[in-house]
């Protein structure tokens, strides 16, 4: 009996609870499946998935006198990767309605929205993030990335089918379509929430980034949702005239806002929607359209429109002085920085103090860019660390601010002594002024070098704001 043939017994006769091809994901029961034809690199990442609970690893280098009874060995795994994900997944993939996301910006709170969407239809869906905050919420499953690997995301689907959701809706990243991560889904609906630079470091250029993004969506699909508010969405949508559009500047659009009302294809909605960004009424209306090409209607009436919520860490506001007020937001790309900037100034007659900075060892072209925007739209800019990771910070600083023609702003490398400046600077503008932390928002943690340490921008803020 061949090795394949002998491992797929095993694991029919066998019970476990997921399955990954990243040790670092792995939990109790789990089965690994390594690819590295590396033998040192795949003890290491065995033995990792051991520690963190694996029940099996299979793999493609014989480590069975090192992982014993956990080791499932076959010479030709990645030939045979096909045959052990349906064997693990053993569902057919027709059970559920698979919703995917995707964008530069917008990914995460249309598909939140689109989740309150269908629960205010009482239909059973599965949100799959990777913000911890919203585990909470009902349905959801929270993914160690933004598109888990092709065996994590079947589990995801395995357990939600065994659920009996209807529906499971997903974001789908740029390096996720790039690597196959989705390959074998069909999806139910498909949307483009935005479209700008990012992720250069990956894909090296522009070009790249956009032709990923626009492979994503098939010319003769009739369930796509596109904002056209970006050159790409326009060029989608002109190549299919069947997807709908999206838009808050263009009146040709299928679903846009017009004198308080949300016009659709489905007849006109009362505006009624408590939050009041461009972006977040973008990805509003991306949402609504996936519903209504759903349903072939919008049945939510205005009460529910009002009663949707925000993202964690998304325009996520705090008073913090009598008629001041402090925004964290996740805005980390220079169109995310430039809309969160815009909203604050056309909603505050006071200053405005931007705390921002820069990831290392990502994308460096869009540093310079941020430090423009952050001038332009705000009075006083503190440049501070994101996630350095291994890069130099005072390199990261000085790229940013290569972009700044003033000198109005200061670095302080320490993220919470920045924000302790920034607020020692609000409190003493006038009222209705406001500090925007941008970069992070629902994030836990800071990565400097190879260490990840507990860090909540938020958190950092309301322990300061009565001590200042």
């Amino acid at each position: 009996m061949s090795y394949l043939s002998l491992n797929l017994k095993k694991l029919k006769e066998s019970s476990f609870t997921g399955f990954t091809e990243n040790s670092k994901f792995v939990k109790n029961d789990f089965v690994f499946i390594s690819f590295s034809e590396n033998i040192k690199e795949a003890l290491n990442h065995s033995q990792e998935a051991i520690k963190n609970g694996a029940k099996f690893v299979i793999s493609q280098i014989d480590l069975k006198n090192e992982l014993k009874e956990h080791n499932l060995f076959d010479k030709n795994l990645k030939e045979n990767k096909d045959k052990y994900l349906k064997q693990l997944f053993n569902r057919s993939i027709n059970d559920i309605k698979i919703f995917g996301i995707t964008g530069t910006n917008g990914k995460s709170s249309t598909a939140f929205f689109l989740h309150q969407l269908l629960i205010f239809k009482e239909v059973n869906s599965t949100l799959l993030s990777n913000i911890p905050e919203i585990l909470s919420y009902k349905n959801s499953e929270i993914s160690p990335l933004t598109t888990p690997d092709r065996f994590l995301l079947k589990y995801y689907l395995k357990k939600s089918i065994d659920l009996k959701r209807d529906y499971f809706l997903m974001e789908v990243s740029s390096h996720g379509i790039d690597q196959g991560r989705i390959a074998d889904l069909n999806f139910q609906g498909k949307c483009l929430t935005s479209f700008s630079q990012d992720h250069l470091d990956y894909h090296k250029s522009l070009r790249n980034y956009r032709n990923t993004k626009k492979s994503f969506f098939k010319e003769t699909e009739k369930n796509n949702v596109i904002s056209i508010d970006n050159e790409l969405g326009k060029e989608i949508v002109s190549k299919n005239k069947s997807a709908l559009s999206i838009s808050l500047l263009k009146k040709n659009a299928d679903i846009l806002v017009e004198k308080g009302m949300i016009k659709t294809p489905w007849g006109d909605l009362k505006n009624t929607v408590p939050l009041k960004s461009k972006a977040m009424i973008s990805n509003i209306l991306c949402a609504l359209g996936l519903y209504g090409r759903e349903f072939g209607k919008i049945d939510i009436d205005s009460k529910n429109l009002s009663l949707l919520k925000n993202l964690p860490g998304r325009l996520q506001r705090s008073t913090v002085f009598e008629n001041k007020f402090c925004y964290v937001d996740y805005a980390h790309s220079p169109d995310a920085l430039n809309f969160v900037l815009e909203y604050l100034k056309s909603s505050y007659s006071g200053q405005i103090i931007t705390v921002f900075g820069c990831g290392g060892e990502r994308d460096s072209s869009k540093r310079k860019k941020m430090g423009k925007i952050s001038e332009e739209k705000s009075n006083y800019q503190i440049i501070t660390n994101d996630n350095p990771r291994n890069e130099d910070p005072f390199k990261i600083i000085s790229e940013i601010s290569d972009g700044m023609m003033s000198k109005n702003y200061q670095i302080i490398l320490d993220r919470k002594e920045a924000i302790a400046e920034g607020l020692k600077k609000l409190k003493s503008l006038d009222p209705n002024s406001v500090l925007l932390v941008a970069g992070k928002g629902h994030e836990n943690s800071q990565i400097v070098k190879d260490n990840e340490i507990h860090f909540n921008d938020l958190e950092i803020i309301n322990e300061l704001k009565d001590v200042i």
